[in-house]
């Protein structure tokens, strides 16, 4: 399992498998999923992804999203929609 994620500026931080799920099911409330929908959601890709980094010693963040979004997308693309979304809205605060 990957124990560090490499962020954006550099800086290493540990690898928590529960931000993972908690950003999946963020994205699935702002989707407006059942509860059932977004439950399915979370275990299909946060094992998708934790199996992917588990063959890695440490991650970009800008790749574990990569990845989360890509598998998002596939098993429900509304929720991938809301995240996307979300990205936008945060990216244009920063600037």
């Amino acid at each position: 399992m990957a124990k560090q994620v490499i962020k954006r500026g550099g800086k290493k931080e540990a690898f928590r498998a529960e931000k993972i799920k908690r950003s999946i099911r963020a994205a699935a409330r702002d989707a407006h999923l059942p509860a059932a929908r977004a439950k399915r959601a979370v275990g299909k890709v946060s094992r998708a992804v934790l199996k992917f980094a588990a063959k890695r010693k440490a991650i970009r963040s800008a790749v574990l999203k990569q990845k989360i979004l890509w598998h998002l997308a596939r098993v429900e693309p509304a929720a991938a929609k809301a995240w996307r979304k979300y990205d936008r809205r945060r990216s244009a605060r920063r600037r």
